[in-house]
């Protein structure tokens, strides 16, 4: 299949029969917005794809869970940062299994790799590709101005000259990044440099380098706004220490708007998934995700989620029909699919996951099903379900046509016929509020 290489700015193949994929994982000092799930589904969807291939994918992530944005919410609220961390885990893994996300193979707590960071930071030291300050450790900018800024399109001058940097006195370069901070403050670790914490840059290259044995990894993923600093830093520690790439393929996805305005928790419009699940159904979020190329920003409105609602009801409302056609009928059903809709859906997803097209076969799909139920043509009729099923079942969707009628269910609703014959509508609608729960009236 084909993804967009951000670093490359091309679209790039791949095609091969392990894939080995890293995103980076939430700092979790407060509940994840829906912003954070965008990154989150997209890379889920990706992978359920790859995986109905019959790909193998190597899933890694990190948790970040030693940080300064930690530490401060630990002061604000009179707590420990391990009582504010396992607050905020417990709710991220809660809101990942609302989501019926595919959990990566290794889901790692940066706090738990301390020794391993130190010994990086240390070979980047030795290969002279960062300094120590005092027990300040910083990267070297300098030393690779030639690479540094290609994943994020900048020159160095420019950042400097654009005064986007802090200027910090202990630096060789304004744009040197801290992957070994000297501190007191907060919990601290001991080093070859001294007490104090890892810098957030070197978290995310140290897991790859670790668990991938130092090998470049086939796509690295995240949100737009990860591509610069972190995610340029990351790849620029990578080089300094391999002479390689640490990813073939970066996959970044845009930015998320709620009615036309960026979510600010200045603004007050941050809306927390924990919140946003807590009102709606996971697939109506899975859904809107699907509508937009995930490179392309993406506002979130009330229309939007109507119409994600909307299309949940039509998959609803025809499980119903299917159900009473088959307890009034005798129509033999296969396990087979459509092979014309599998192969579109495929060509769809693999041209750089072009979801919202699959959406508009979706549609198609059920407008074609609903035909041939209008005209009575069952000949093709659970060849196509069985395909709409199987793309929502791939995307991640909970929604299906449910094709299963039970002996009781199917008992019910003919005595229920019979009873609206004999006109006894007391007793009629008693079970027809009955059959309205099991999902047949």
């Amino acid at each position: 299949m084909k993804l967009f290489d951000t670093l490359t700015q091309q679209q790039k193949n791949i095609n091969k029969e392990v894939i080995n994929i890293y995103s980076c994982g939430p700092t979790i000092y407060d509940y994840i917005h829906i912003g954070n799930a965008r990154p989150i589904i997209l890379m889920d969807t990706l992978i359920r794809f790859l995986e109905s291939k019959g790909i193998k994918v190597n899933f890694l992530q990190n948790i970040t869970d030693i940080d300064d944005k930690i530490i401060e919410k630990a002061l604000q609220e009179n707590k420990t940062e391990k009582e504010i961390t396992d607050k905020y885990l417990s709710a991220f893994l809660q809101n990942l299994k609302d989501l019926k996300i595919r959990m990566p193979d290794k889901l790692i707590p940066i706090s738990e790799k301390i020794n391993e960071m130190n010994l990086f930071i240390q070979d980047l030291v030795k290969l002279e590709a960062a300094y120590n300050v005092d027990g300040d450790v910083y990267f070297d900018i300098q030393k690779f101005s030639d690479e540094y800024g290609k994943l994020s399109n900048k020159k160095i001058n420019d950042l400097i000259s654009g005064n986007r940097v802090e200027i910090e006195n202990k630096k060789n370069n304004p744009l040197d990044f801290s992957i070994w901070k000297k501190t007191e403050k907060g919990i601290t670790f001991d080093s070859n440099f001294g007490k104090g914490r890892p810098g957030w840059h070197t978290e995310c290259v140290l897991l790859i380098d670790e668990y991938f044995k130092g090998q470049t990894i086939d796509i690295h993923s995240g949100g737009i706004d990860l591509q610069f600093p972190h995610h340029e830093n990351e790849r620029i520690q990578f080089i300094a220490k391999h002479g390689k790439e640490i990813s073939d393929i970066w996959v970044h996805n845009g930015h998320l708007t709620i009615n036309g305005e960026k979510m600010s928790k200045s603004l007050g419009n941050t809306m927390t998934l924990t919140n946003f699940l807590a009102n709606y159904n996971s697939d109506i979020l899975r859904w809107i995700f699907l509508t937009t190329y995930y490179k392309q920003p993406l506002n979130i409105s009330d229309d939007l989620i109507e119409q994600a609602n909307k299309f949940i009801q039509k998959i609803n409302n025809l499980s119903k029909k299917i159900k009473q056609l088959l307890i009034e009928n005798k129509i033999d059903q296969t396990s087979q699919f459509d092979e014309e809709i599998i192969k579109q859906f495929k060509i769809h997803m693999e041209n750089d996951l072009n979801t919202s097209r699959v959406l508009t076969l979706l549609e198609d799909t059920l407008k074609d099903i609903n035909k041939l139920l209008s005209s009575k043509e069952f000949d093709d009729l659970f060849l196509k379900i069985n395909s709409l099923n199987n793309i929502l079942d791939t995307l991640g969707l909970s929604i299906n046509v449910n094709t299963f009628v039970s002996k009781d269910d199917h008992n019910l609703f003919l005595s229920w016929k019979k009873i609206v014959n004999e006109k006894d509508f007391e007793k009629a609608d008693e079970i027809r509020e009955i059959l309205i729960s099991k999902g047949i009236l």
